[in-house]
């Protein structure tokens, strides 16, 4: 499947990312012919022109898919594009346009053919601007996708055996293309409206069958892509070192997915829902930031192999990593942050192991940010050097500081949260065995520990024996804090090599 995703994702922003217009109309195709082919596409198609409309007839675009080995081809009858008169070329195209992904043969396969459908409701589109600085203003009520036809192996797969169907709209966008020197960059700001789709199969050998269907409302995409006119994009590598550089941002203002599988075990069904979510990937030769985030994010899950339906809720989810993809000058800042927030499920979860609800169950969060300075070794786009990476002991990177803004462990009534920062001296690995010497300071607070151990306790789930030991530890490394049940530790790891815990030598 993950074959299929990546394909329908390049056929999508072949339509969907034009941008191009004081022009005329063969200007403006001119102009998407060579953006097209600066993206790796190869166009063929009958020109004619006719008073103030260029037609273009049996338009074929087309892209080699070197790591899937296999092709994506996108067919029209016929694109036109016309005056309008006052500086700007309409461009209309197909109501529906086949997309076939072709992948190649493997050892003891046939390769298989998927043929998508595009499908578009009064779409419209403007070009305006001049050649080489183009914007493309589009809008349709709505833009489908199905699953036409789909062959494996010589086989046909029926849509009984496997359907896909995508529907979103109103849909309202705009592209910008301008080209200078060797470069082209394309920017756009994309409202997809509210989005459906419906996924079903059914293995008749296996007698497995499923569906997956839902929804989502607001979504919107906005990016930036920078590549070379030149761009060779069968080699990433050198694609990268080129200049290639994406910036792009995905999100949506709630979303639902049912989902509901049968096997030989039974049938099981579930939901999963989010009030919002947002997907952000920043990749250039420098560096590489991605960042995931959603808002009351809840699922449901029932079947044969799980004893009682299981509920669960995160009023905030979180993930971002940002970090160097190759070395610079001097370190170089990477960073990462983890947000679970306001984790929640059932009490019927909550009765498997507190059936007295000794603990409370208040939303429980657990969170981190990081930020660091690191020292890149190697080039991740150059082949030569990650292979002699996997052959060697060295590490592809070294870590110069590191800087915790927030650490938070928030759950059943004990709160943990954390902060400092360390330097590491790199040519010192003996002191800590192996690793470089850190040099600063980290502090921890410590709330509700006592109650929660007491708790524990009350449920049998520790004895007072272990209770004993836990509390000893905590006296030696940490001090009462101002308020009851609160306690607090600085660690600080000290350029002679010591660890001390509140001024007291650990090591």
């Amino acid at each position: 499947m993950s074959r299929f995703a990546t394909v329908s994702a390049l056929a999508l922003c072949a339509l969907a990312s034009p941008s191009l217009a004081d022009v005329t109309p063969q200007q403006v195709w001119d102009d998407l012919e060579t953006y097209l082919e600066g993206f790796g596409y190869a166009v063929t198609g009958t020109e004619s022109m006719a008073g103030d409309t260029l037609t273009v007839s049996d338009v074929v675009m087309s892209i080699e898919m070197p790591e899937a080995d296999g092709t994506v081809e996108i067919t029209m009858a016929q694109v036109t594009l016309t005056d309008r008169g006052d500086g700007t070329v309409s461009m209309t195209f197909p109501e529906v346009m086949p997309i076939a992904i072709a992948f190649d043969a493997e050892e003891g396969e046939d390769g298989g053919e998927m043929v998508l459908e595009y499908g578009q409701q009064n779409f419209e589109m403007v070009i305006s601007g001049e050649a080489g600085a183009l914007t493309y203003d589009y809008s349709a009520d709505a833009l489908t996708f199905t699953l036409a036809s789909l062959t494996e192996n010589g086989e046909e797969i029926g849509r009984d055996a496997l359907s896909i169907d995508v529907a979103t709209g109103p849909v309202v966008g705009r592209s910008n293309v301008t080209r200078t020197a060797g470069m082209q960059a394309v920017a756009q700001e994309l409202q997809l409206g509210d989005m459906a789709y419906d996924f079903t199969f059914n293995d008749p050998d296996s007698g497995d069958s499923g569906r997956f269907s839902g929804t989502f409302t607001g979504l919107y995409s906005t990016g930036e892509t920078v590549a070379p006119t030149d761009a060779d994009f069968s080699d990433p590598a050198a694609l990268f070192t080129s200049g290639l550089g994406v910036d792009v941002v995905i999100g949506h203002a709630g979303g639902q997915t049912d989902f509901e599988v049968t096997e030989e075990a039974g049938t099981t069904t579930g939901t999963l829902s989010s009030d919002s979510g947002e997907l952000g990937i920043a990749v250039s030769e420098a560096s590489l930031t991605y960042a995931l985030s959603s808002t009351a994010q809840t699922m449901a899950l029932s079947g044969p192999e799980i004893p009682f339906p299981v509920q669960f809720g995160l009023e905030d989810t979180g993930f971002s990593l940002s970090m160097p993809l190759q070395p610079g000058d001097g370190p170089q800042p990477a960073a990462l942050s983890i947000v679970m927030g306001g984790f929640t499920m059932s009490d019927m979860l909550w009765g498997i192991f507190d059936p007295a609800g000794n603990l409370p169950r208040d939303p429980a969060t657990v969170a981190l940010d990081l930020e660091a300075l690191v020292t890149p070794f190697v080039n991740i786009f150059d082949p030569e050097q990650m292979e002699a990476l996997e052959d060697s002991s060295e590490p592809p990177a070294e870590i110069n500081a590191l800087t915790v803004n927030e650490l938070v462990v928030d759950a059943v009534g004990g709160v943990i949260q954390g902060s400092g920062a360390v330097t590491f001296d790199n040519s010192d690995l003996e002191t800590y065995d192996g690793m470089p010497r850190p040099d600063g300071s980290i502090t921890f607070e410590v709330a509700g520990a006592n109650a929660l151990v007491d708790k524990l306790i009350a449920m049998g789930m520790m004895t007072e024996e272990d209770a004993m030991g836990m509390r000893m530890m905590m006296s030696m490394f940490t001090v009462p804090g101002d308020e009851p049940d609160t306690a607090s530790s600085v660690i600080e790891f000290t350029p002679e090599g010591q660890i001390l815990a509140n001024g007291q030598r650990i090591k």
